[in-house]
């Protein structure tokens, strides 16, 4: 590693940069700001800050004087420089090199005079912002978009080259300070000082993601907020975030709306975070290179997979860090960091290619996004060179190759593959004749298809108006926040639903991801990938990262869930349309039963240990349909108490906002259903109905218990634990000084005898009802006296009558003595009581 920090490029201290960017192929380096009280843009050859040896030789490619240049980006193409500026982005495009110009000084006043290149100005995208822009973002490879963002809230996309406006994104109600496209130019990742990150779709530019957790309280102190993709596309880290009071990196997994790491040991605001755009291969193992620049003049490395730091470097800068950009040299292997600050000075980090690991080749990484989402990434070739000219949308000409042939068109051909496996290929314009003269051939390339007309999108859905008033909002499917039962999340691939299916669906359905990660405890790690057509899962040891085992499987995971002994696993069998269940034992990843065929779309899948016994487990699925299957397994046996059994009733109407949705079993004959409006639940088997433990808003259950009443089960550990208690000064007001305060502990005290029958809790049923019976011999109610004797018959009906299947199985009592020492306890409590002596001498002589 190799820190270089260049006086004779620094602006000055009174002169602070903007922006810096190095060309993908490392030759040139742009760095924006004020020189000379001039704004401008000044390349720089790359290998003469790098190397001594170069240093003799011109290193001032060219200087650009334009207008408050706020962000710099080369194409991928390295022929166009973007430059943000005021309301509009300038294109700047390399038409021509002067070879013989050898040293050009650095110290240049104009941007007039020799240089070794000449950039001019070909395009200014004025038509969609009205402020200034504050970020700019090439789409992967292609360079097909140029997205920008500005002050203005919006975010504008326009078509390349036709340079054309063709849609701006609103959804923002902040400035948007922050733009990235993931490695395969799907998605578009903006970051607002609203306090939200916003994921959009390229191919219908809709809003997919959106995260908010991790950004409140966060306050508008940084100038950008510049995010960026990992390499592998399975991530995005974003800037200025907080971990309580604590400033953070947040890394995002694709697909969730809720962190899923966070980058710490900063501490000011975390303004740029940039990841090297190759994969680096380490011990065998493919991990990802992730820079973070900060406001406290501290840049900190770190590896993901697992999350790692490298290095942390202090105070190198008499400023913040603003930009950030990566460049790998695949001729030596060199892996260089470029840094600048609004102090004026910008410096560069140099890894040899032994000290961080084996970055993939560009092939390696085409055929990675290939297999891994299923787009050719093409790898990008020059588009200037001595050729003729070609016009663009705004009638500029610029530089193509002398001749373009019919396969080097389809080579840039941008191809996906969709959930179902159908292809799908962007069209292109091929010229048919193979000697054309140059004029036809420019002719024949502007005529490409334009893009479509501008479009204003927001985040809301179009509903169509004759439908307004039936629309229900469709409820989101609840996950799990905990890792141990595993977090469903979606993708950006998609199960296409049959017509007849999702008229009904209530549920969105569950969504394919490339790669399934799964931790079981912090001791196991659950990883899927595809190789040869077939889909591998392996077992992790976190300590010493070994696979434990591994299992195939011929269609994709759709989820995964696991606890200590047991593995569910949901396969898609893409050519069937339907989805497949699997168990397999954890410990050695052997499947314990048979694949069972699903009836309907998954909408979720959960998986809980048994309270009692750990050797025993409960598989849920829910459905898109609102069904909702249960199985209750063993490693020996397995069995459904429930199958397609309707749960979409007990979601509120506001169910679309629901957080939280665990099933959790408690024991062989009851499954309890937790929502995040607080509402606990459970299934009578007997009556099969669904039947309410707890409401977190009942004003019985939230305080009419006296304090002093307590209880063991699983009654009182399900309502401990999923259940809030009221303020004390609420209790105390409306439960002791209301009229009705024996009513409600008299209700409440009923309904517990109720809940512990159906969770067939023989010693809660016992605690309860003998609690009843005290608090009705101490009360003043008026039917008191009938209300003990109806319990007592009841009692002693089971006491002198031979017990049924159906009463043994419908009461948590099972036997006559233990129905005899429960009537017993009943007159044992109310012989204290005077004003209950008939009733003893009446049940004692009988």
């Amino acid at each position: 590693m190799k820190l270089i920090k260049p006086e004779w490029i620094e602006h000055g201290p009174k002169e602070s940069l903007s922006s810096l960017h190095i060309n993908p192929e490392g030759i040139r380096v742009a760095i924006a700001g004020k020189y000379n009280a001039v704004d401008c843009i000044r390349i720089f050859r790359l290998a003469s800050i790098l190397d001594e040896n170069y240093q003799k030789q011109s290193r001032l490619l060219c200087r650009i004087d334009t207008q408050c240049p706020l962000c710099v980006r080369f194409s991928y193409t390295s022929d166009v420089l973007a430059v943000a500026s005021r309301q509009s982005v300038l294109l700047y495009h390399l038409t021509a090199t002067n070879p013989n110009v050898t040293n050009q000084p650095v110290q240049s006043s104009s941007s007039f005079g020799d240089f070794p290149e000449t950039w001019r100005l070909r395009s200014s995208l004025s038509s969609g912002h009205v402020a200034d822009v504050l970020d700019i973002a090439w789409s992967p490879s292609n360079d097909h978009y140029l997205a920008s963002c500005s002050i203005d809230n919006h975010i504008c996309i326009y078509a390349w080259p036709s340079a054309t406006l063709v849609t701006t994104l609103r959804g923002h109600t902040g400035l948007v300070k922050g733009l990235a496209w993931d490695p395969t130019g799907l998605l578009l990742a903006s970051q607002s000082s609203d306090g939200t990150v916003k994921v959009w779709s390229s191919t219908s530019w809709q809003c997919e993601q959106a995260v908010k957790e991790p950004f409140d309280g966060c306050a508008e102190s940084t100038s950008f907020l510049r995010l960026d993709w990992s390499p592998d596309g399975t991530m995005f880290t974003t800037a200025h975030a907080k971990n309580n009071t604590f400033p953070v990196a947040a890394c995002v997994i694709r697909g969730a709306s809720t962190v899923d790491a966070e980058f710490v040991g900063h501490r000011r605001e975390v303004t740029c975070a940039r990841f090297l755009q190759r994969i680096l291969l380490i011990n065998g193992r493919r991990r990802c290179l992730l820079a973070i620049g900060s406001k406290d003049r501290t840049l900190s490395l770190w590896l993901t997979s697992p999350r790692q730091p490298l290095c942390v470097v202090n105070d190198f800068f008499a400023s913040g860090i603003l930009d950030m950009s990566w460049c790998l040299n695949d001729d030596n292997g060199l892996i260089t960091l470029g840094i600048c600050s609004p102090d004026g000075a910008c410096a560069f980090i140099i890894f040899n290619k032994d000290e961080l690991g084996t970055p993939l080749t560009r092939p390696e990484m085409a055929k990675f996004y290939s297999d891994m989402y299923k787009v050719n990434m093409s790898i990008p070739t020059k588009a200037i060179t001595n050729g003729t000219p070609m016009t663009n949308g705004n009638g500029h000409s610029h530089h193509v190759p002398p001749s373009t042939t019919v396969k080097a068109t389809l080579a840039n051909q941008t191809e996906r593959r969709l959930g179902d496996g159908r292809r799908c290929i962007k069209p292109l314009c091929i010229d048919t004749h193979t000697a054309a003269p140059p004029s036809t051939t420019a002719t024949t390339i502007s005529k490409a298809p334009s893009p479509p007309r501008p479009t204003t999108i927001s985040t809301s859905v179009a509903v169509p108006s004759s439908n307004l008033s039936s629309v229900r909002p469709m409820p989101t499917i609840p996950i799990d926040p905990k890792p141990t039962k595993g977090v469903i999340r979606s993708s950006t691939s998609s199960i296409t639903l049959p017509s007849s299916i999702s008229s009904t669906a209530l549920f969105p359905p569950v969504k394919l991801q490339p790669n399934l990660i799964r931790k079981i405890n912090n001791e196991y790690e659950l990883r899927t990938e595809k190789s040869d057509q077939l889909y591998i899962l392996s077992c992790i040891n976190e300590k010493t990262k070994l696979a434990q085992w591994k299992n195939v499987f011929q269609s994709p995971l759709l989820a995964i869930q696991a606890t200590k002994n047991f593995i569910a696993i949901v396969t898609l069998n893409e050519p069937q349309h339907c989805s497949e269940l699997f168990v397999l034992q954890r410990q050695s990843g052997l499947r314990l039963y048979s694949n069972i065929v699903l009836t309907q779309t998954l909408a979720g899948l959960y998986i809980s240990e048994n309270a009692n016994n750990i050797q025993r487990a409960t598989i849920s699925l829910i459905y898109i349909t609102g069904l909702l299957t249960v199985f209750d397994i063993t490693r020996h046996s397995m069995i459904c108490p429930i199958i397609d059994v309707n749960i979409s009733h007990l979601l509120p109407p506001h169910a679309s906002i629901v957080d939280i949705f665990t099933l959790n079993h408690i024991n062989s004959d009851t499954v309890c259903l937790i929502t995040s409006t607080g509402h606990l639940y459970g299934f009578d088997n007997l009556l099969k109905h669904w039947t309410c433990l707890f409401h977190k808003h009942d004003f019985v259950s939230d305080f009419a218990l006296p304090p002093e009443l307590t209880s063991s089960g699983p009654l009182s550990t399900l309502t401990k634990s999923y259940g809030t208690t009221m303020n004390d000064d609420i209790y105390q007001k409306n439960l002791y000084s209301s009229s009705n305060r024996e009513l409600l502990v008299s209700a409440y005290l009923e309904t517990q005898i109720h809940r512990s029958r159906v969770l067939h809790s023989s010693r809660e049923y016992y605690f309860w009802l003998t609690s009843f019976v005290r608090f009705l011999a101490s009360s003043s109610l008026d039917d008191k006296s009938l209300k003990l004797k109806s319990i007592l018959d009841h009692i002693a009906e089971h006491v002198h009558s031979t017990p049924t299947n159906s009463t043994t199985s419908f009461m948590p009592l099972k036997t006559k003595d233990e129905y005899q020492n429960l009537l017993n306890e009943c007159l044992t409590i109310l012989r204290n009581h005077d004003d209950a002596s008939t009733l003893v001498q009446h049940y004692e002589q009988t």
